[in-house]
């Protein structure tokens, strides 16, 4: 039986930061994903089966953690890479894809771990809960947790914190990159991080209770604000030098706030989803602000990671 999964990607996070000392972020999972096909007999198109690095990490752990490390030699198991485009362990090809930028701050190789680690445990005929997802997907690096669904605040380095804080409501965001590629893994372990997270806690204060208050009230200006105050807060974690001249323009064209990858280059303009004069905000944007370049326009979900038989 073949099984067909998919996990969200993410525009950034609308908030990140530390409060008492615990590291979290607030997800923004967006309508683009990642994609696992299990059980396949017959070979695709290589853009459908090349699996990263990390997600070959994934594949690797819950095959281990499913079948035992001693029903079969692991280390002689033939995984995917980029010049392989079918594998052949425990006869169960995994085919991954996406269509989320990678390298950016959309929560890529999250999506792609976590649909591998659910796609390989269900060929092996387990279900993985979403806690064993997130074990799994922090043993291969910081992560997000767009896999959950709705919005969550989690440590995306520990999994401490996992908590539910509502549903999202409806948002188009317009997505820019200022250029450039953040490796995650090595951004986490600069040595001043945490004193530098530390530094804008009253701030994550501020904003996270106003990010609350919005989901209750289902009010986006609310989510809006709260976004824009963690982004600024990042200015001296990250700083993104087109970032207040970016935010002017989507104010003078009625965004409600503006939302960053904290550790990546992409930064959004929030609207409402009936608001029509997206096409000329990116426009002007594309004029005035010339040396950032447009990613994509997107809405926000509340799906998380989903799968079914095929």
């Amino acid at each position: 039986m073949a099984y067909y999964v998919r996990a969200p990607g993410t525009c950034g996070e609308f908030i990140q930061g530390s409060i008492d000392g615990q590291s979290f972020l607030v997800t923004c999972p967006i309508n683009r994903y990642s994609y696992a096909l299990s059980d396949v007999m017959y070979p695709l198109p290589f853009y459908h089966c090349s699996l990263q690095p990390k997600a070959q990490e994934a594949h690797r752990i819950v095959f281990r953690t499913l079948q035992g490390a001693n029903t079969m030699d692991i280390d002689s198991i033939r995984l995917n890479d980029f010049s392989s485009c079918y594998e052949e362990s425990f006869n169960t090809p995994i085919y991954v894809r996406s269509d989320i930028v990678q390298g950016k701050g959309m929560a890529s190789s999250s999506a792609d771990i976590s649909v591998t680690a659910m796609a390989t445990a269900l060929a092996l005929q387990k279900t993985l809960t979403l806690k064993e997802l997130e074990s799994i997907c922090l043993s291969v690096e910081p992560t997000d947790a767009a896999f959950y669904p709705g919005i969550t605040q989690f440590d995306y380095i520990m999994g401490s914190i996992s908590q539910h804080l509502g549903q999202c409501p409806p948002l188009k965001i317009l997505i820019f990159d200022e250029g450039g590629i953040i490796d995650t893994v090595a951004f986490n372990q600069q040595a001043d991080l945490q004193k530098k997270i530390e530094e804008k806690e009253s701030i994550i204060r501020e904003a996270l209770d106003i990010f609350k208050e919005g989901l209750v009230a289902h009010d986006i200006r609310l989510i809006g604000q709260a976004a824009t105050l963690s982004a600024f807060a990042n200015q001296r974690i990250l700083y993104k030098p087109h970032l207040y001249d970016f935010h002017e323009i989507g104010i003078a064209f009625q965004s409600v706030g503006t939302i960053i990858a904290h550790s990546g280059t992409i930064m959004g303009l929030l609207f409402p989803t009936d608001y029509n004069g997206i096409s000329d905000c990116k426009r002007y944007i594309e004029r005035k602000l010339p040396s950032i370049q447009f990613v994509d326009i997107v809405e926000t979900t509340n799906e998380g990671l989903t799968y079914i038989k095929r």
